[in-house]
């Protein structure tokens, strides 16, 4: 089965999701609190994470949901925000903080190489298309990458198959020839669904072999090993 395209979730793929996100999960919290530390520690365990630390779990809101999803749950702890609201605001914290996310090292080496090799490359993620781009930017990625389905693209909410099935359209390839990568199991399950030719799960996430295993065709230690296995 020949691979000709790729598509990556990007927080715990592309980039290291708790040298990145950690801190910011403690700030969006702190920030929809209003600063009540007590509310703050709600908020934090509402979306599976440390109160402490802020450290998410594998599958939690952080994790693996979105700001609106995110915005739903706190608002149901009687935060001061409007949803429209509190959705933006979130959305401004976590597009922000891709300005100093941390890329996997040797990443943007591997991405170079297999544009270079001919792999057409996209992004889904539960971020936000703006967030995505900030990103790639960051990273020095952009002209790596041709497509990108954020929560916010219309493209569903993993693990919806539809970006993958979008991604593949719009290059005239059949989802078989399309490889999914991605750290949690919703990324897998969106492969699956999709019908992708392999399904990669890697453990630079939160995500965890025995996690990953039962749906992924291989597992991978990060993605700076996908140029020797392609």
């Amino acid at each position: 089965m020949t691979i000709k395209a790729i598509l990556f979730d990007k927080d715990g793929t592309l980039l290291d999701y708790h040298a990145t996100w950690t801190e910011v999960n403690l700030k969006a919290a702190t920030t929809a609190a209003r600063g009540e530390a007590d509310l703050a520690r709600e908020l934090l365990m509402l979306a599976d994470a440390d109160p402490e630390t802020g450290r998410a779990e594998a599958g939690g809101l952080f994790a693996a949901g979105n700001s609106a999803e995110i915005a739903e749950a706190w608002i149901s702890q009687e935060v001061d925000w409007s949803r429209a609201a509190l959705i933006a605001c979130i959305d401004e914290i976590f597009t922000a903080a891709m300005q100093n996310a941390v890329p996997i090292p040797g990443g943007a080496k591997v991405i170079r190489s297999l544009s270079a090799q001919g792999y057409v490359m996209g992004v889904a993620s539960s971020d936000s298309a703006a967030a995505i781009k900030v990103f790639l930017d960051h990273a020095g990625l952009t002209e790596n990458f041709v497509f990108i389905a954020g929560y916010d693209s219309g493209h569903g909410h993993k693990p919806d198959p539809a970006a993958l099935l979008a991604f593949a359209e719009e290059l005239g390839l059949a989802p078989h020839e399309v490889a999914m990568v991605g750290d949690n199991i919703q990324d897998l399950q969106l492969g699956r669904d999709s019908g992708a030719g392999r399904v990669i799960g890697v453990l630079s996430g939160t995500g965890t072999e025995q996690d990953l295993s039962p749906m992924a065709t291989d597992i991978l230690p990060d993605i700076s090993h996908l140029g020797r296995f392609l």
